[in-house]
């Protein structure tokens, strides 16, 4: 997945590193710390599909361009692998995700439709008032 946001690189890697900010986009980050090797759990509101939890651990960081966390969901017991590379663009700067790894073709839809979702709630942070990296 790729998306542009009309902010430059710094805003979005502090949206992607500030666990005050990856709350307000993606998930509740319990234990969360921008440093190779933290592990740590994200948590939401248990869903009928989802019961609200990650573990993850982060493999990978490249301030302000790249990072790489472990993933693995309640819902499905293999560890997959999500990349988040930044890179300046004309128009602000580009996002591109990839979630990859083993898991069952149900868990892939609804992370596909849940990483859609998570990524406009990314844009509507960084392109309202208090979510410019200012915070």
């Amino acid at each position: 997945m790729e998306d542009v946001f009309p902010v430059p690189i710094d805003h979005v890697w502090h949206a992607l590193t500030d666990p005050n900010m990856v709350e307000r986009w993606l998930m509740r980050p319990d234990g969360y710390e921008a440093k190779v090797g933290a592990r740590f759990t994200l948590r939401e509101t248990p869903r009928a599909d989802c019961r609200g939890q990650v573990e993850c651990e982060v493999l990978e960081l490249s301030p302000p361009h790249r990072m790489v966390w472990s993933w693995r969901g309640a819902e499905d017991p293999a560890t997959t692998r999500l990349v988040i590379d930044l890179e300046a663009d004309e128009r602000g700067t580009r996002l591109t995700l990839r979630h990859t790894g083993e898991s069952d073709e149900r868990t892939a839809r609804g992370t596909t439709g849940g990483w859609t979702d998570k990524l406009g709630a990314l844009a509507e942070l960084l392109t309202t008032k208090g979510g410019n990296g200012n915070d």
